[in-house]
């Protein structure tokens, strides 16, 4: 028989000498089928109590976790990713959500089929997907149901360098590959218990032929086992019998429930009824006075925005009459430098006409006195000629 590959072994066997190993080829899908279907081919040894499955590490960086290389489940719904509470279900990766997936049992379905196993789904949460056997699942995907041996990838695909890779195993089951078409093996001592029964028909012996002993302690066992069946038969009529007498009694006693029942149920009925056409008129009312306020409120938006607007056109007015005034500001302001200018301009012409008149009126004042100074220079010359002519002048010539 082939060995059964334990967690330990399978991580010697994969992972490299701690001494400077060379660079490692990449991993291809079908060796990382092969190491996921060693693992799922084995038992889970010693889960803890109430651990129903365990998520078991099968890539590099899923291996190197500090959290260890297995992932035990063991409540109805675990949250995976890398910002979860308990650092047992944490990544610690930068491309893994805060909370990425979640792995939950449908309890709903286990309750409705008792007799099958809880099925397990996982719901992607994430920003970057998750892969369940290459298929990539995201947070607007539908959950997708888990099987035993399934291979589950954090963000890329399973044989990626860069993935988080785990193998769901559930510690129930056991699976083979044959023809690729996964198989749950039963437990060895279902096998064994099974083997014993069939060496105490007489059947499956390596020693030889069947012998007659064989063959009449299986028809003693035939018998034995008729017997039980017809026994069987008659616990399942009376089972029927009482199950029959037990529903007529059940619908005799709802008969009567609902007889009994009905005459109160019916008079709640009418005071509900009472009640419920008060609260309608009550609403009626109240949906009244809803309206009116509405038509309050309505009014007083239409008010509001007149208001509004009144003032806004104040506020254009307010503003072309500030810049009016601004305008006729600079221009009194202009105006003013003007007059100012003009002003001084007078004024220096003023005082120039007065420097100029001046200066005319010595000038005129100088020519003047000279001209009087002459005139009396020649009045003074004019008389002493006359003096002299007159000394020169006899007498009688003058009383002539």
């Amino acid at each position: 028989p082939d060995m059964l590959v334990t967690p330990k072994m399978a991580s010697k066997a994969e992972s490299p000498v701690s001494c400077t190993p060379p660079k490692p080829s990449p991993v291809g899908a079908d060796e990382m089928r092969a190491v996921a279907r060693k693992f799922a081919d084995q038992p889970v040894q010693n889960p803890e109590p109430g651990v129903w499955a365990v998520l078991t590490a099968i890539s590099k960086k899923a291996r190197l976790r500090s959290e260890g290389m297995n992932i035990l489940l063991s409540a109805d719904e675990h949250i995976l990713g890398r910002t979860v509470e308990n650092p047992r279900f944490r990544i610690s990766a930068v491309s893994v959500s805060g909370n990425h997936c979640k792995i939950y049992k449908d309890t709903v379905i286990g309750e409705l089929q008792r007799d099958e196993p809880v099925p397990v789904y996982l719901k992607d949460s994430s920003t970057n997907g998750t892969y369940v056997n290459w298929n990539k699942f995201m947070k607007r995907s539908p959950p997708t149901k888990l099987n035993h041996g399934d291979i589950i990838s954090f963000t890329t695909p399973p044989h990626h360098d860069a993935s988080y890779a785990f193998v769901y195993r559930e510690v129930n089951a056991v699976s083979c590959v044959g023809n690729g078409t996964t198989i749950l093996k039963r437990k060895s001592g279902e096998m064994g218990s099974e083997s014993k029964r069939l060496k105490g028909l007489g059947i499956g012996s390596s020693d030889g032929p069947v012998s007659l002993d064989d063959v009449r302690r299986l028809e003693k066992s035939n018998a034995e086992l008729r017997e039980q069946l017809e026994a069987h038969v008659v616990t399942i009529e009376t089972l029927r019998t009482a199950s029959k007498t037990a529903e007529e009694q059940h619908e005799k006693e709802l008969k009567e429930f609902k007889e009994s029942t009905s005459s109160s149920y019916l008079e709640q009925t009418k005071s509900l009824q009472l009640a419920l056409e008060g609260k309608q008129k009550q609403l009626d009312t109240l949906s009244t006075l809803n309206t009116e306020l509405q038509n309050s409120i309505k009014d007083l938006d239409e008010r509001l925005s007149a208001s509004k607007q009144s003032r806004a056109d104040a506020d254009e007015i307010i503003q072309s009459q500030k810049a009016n005034i601004c305008e006729l500001e600079e221009q009194l302001s202009e105006e003013r430098n003007l007059r100012i200018e003009e002003r001084d301009k007078a004024a220096e012409d003023l005082k120039s006409a007065l420097h100029k008149v001046q200066a005319e009126a010595q000038d005129e004042m100088k020519r003047q006195t000279e001209a009087y100074l002459k005139q009396q220079k020649e009045q003074k010359e004019f008389i002493i000629k006359l003096q002299r002519n007159q000394k020169k002048t006899p007498v009688c010539s003058w009383k002539h």
